[in-house]
């Protein structure tokens, strides 16, 4: 009797304004290859880490949504929020 334990990429999607990358990855137990478990766990990375910042495996699905134009995009966005919110913290 053996047990295996393995996960992998089950599904990769890209949801929202920014593109924030949802990953499900399929856990699965097998006892003598024959899955006795499964399970799923999620994370999810916004694109303020960098396509450097991702897991290796994610990377290719990122730099075709992440184009350096997008991230450049985002980064006005960012700078204006953060702007924002200074401006909303004097206030008070």
């Amino acid at each position: 009797m053996s047990l295996i334990k393995k996960q992998k990429i089950d599904k990769v999607e890209f949801v929202g304004d920014w593109k924030t990358i949802q990953v499900r990855h399929l856990i699965e137990i097998k006892e003598d290859d024959v899955v006795i478990s499964e399970s799923y766990h999620r994370s999810s990375y916004e694109i303020n880490i960098g396509i450097a910042g991702l897991p290796v495996e994610l990377r290719p699905y990122a730099t075709g949504v992440w184009t350096d134009e997008f991230i450049a995009e985002w980064n006005v966005y960012n700078t204006e929020m953060q702007a924002k919110q200074k401006e909303i913290d004097s206030q008070n």
